[in-house]
């Protein structure tokens, strides 16, 4: 093989490295994914230049396994409004209003607002009256409900009224209660 075709081929390798791992890393220099969501509404509004899009009346947005296809997590709502970076196009936070209904990994929700933060917490604030989380084991209802995605961590709030609902534990017995 001649010298010039062996530099052309590592410099087409090289660069189809550097692609990969740029698509990979994104604009930021983060690894980031990108993420499919199916979606229906009676209308749309998108802004490139602020990076604002909402939807609007009956909205059903589903998040797509890019692996399997499925549909998982899901948002429901009378409204939705989507923010995102426009350096980086990277989603900044979702806003759902008006008879909420969404799937979180195992975690139901029922409320009339959620907001879902994604930096720098990562939080999920959800309010009803009240707002409802269900894990199928545990239950909270509370005016003020808030989810920490990275501490998997669920803090109720009511000013008025109670925190209420139902929690299982698994219990060590004694010895002597087994007998």
């Amino acid at each position: 093989m001649k010298k010039h075709h062996i530099i052309s081929f590592y410099l087409i390798a090289i660069f189809i490295l550097c692609f990969i791992a740029l698509s990979v890393l994104g604009s930021t220099g983060k690894v980031g994914k990108r993420v499919r969501y199916d979606h229906s509404e009676k209308r749309l509004i998108s802004d490139g230049k602020t990076g604002v899009t909402i939807l609007k009346g009956d909205v059903k947005l589903n998040k797509i396994d890019p692996e399997t296809g499925a549909k998982g997590d899901y948002i429901y709502a009378d409204q939705v409004t989507i923010y995102k970076n426009t350096e980086t196009e990277e989603l900044t936070r979702i806003e759902a209003m008006g008879n909420v209904k969404m799937k979180e990994g195992d975690m139901l929700v029922t409320c009339a607002r959620a907001v879902m933060k994604y930096e720098p917490e990562e939080v999920i604030e959800m309010e009803g009256s009240p707002a409802i989380v269900d894990d199928k084991e545990n239950r909270i209802e509370a005016p003020l409900i808030k989810y920490y995605r990275k501490d998997d961590r669920l803090e109720a709030e009511a000013t008025e009224g109670y925190v209420t609902g139902n929690i299982t534990i698994e219990e060590k017995t004694t010895q002597e209660e087994n007998k």
